[in-house]
């Protein structure tokens, strides 16, 4: 059975440039964009760690 993706990869690629190359907060783009910090501060250590591959949803093994 597939995952159903919540967030597209778009989405979360524009939400981490905004913190990241636009030195937005954390809490700025997650109250502007309804989502948890918890999920955008998820995604920006994925990003650092991985690129945009960490952002890409994870195939079930």
């Amino acid at each position: 059975m597939e995952r159903k993706v919540k967030y597209s990869y778009e989405f979360k690629l524009h939400c981490v440039e905004e913190v990241l190359k636009k030195d937005r907060s954390m809490e700025s783009v997650s109250n502007e964009k309804a989502i948890s910090q918890t999920n955008l501060r998820r995604w920006v250590g994925f990003y650092r760690k991985y690129g945009n591959k960490g952002l890409l949803p994870r195939k079930n093994e």
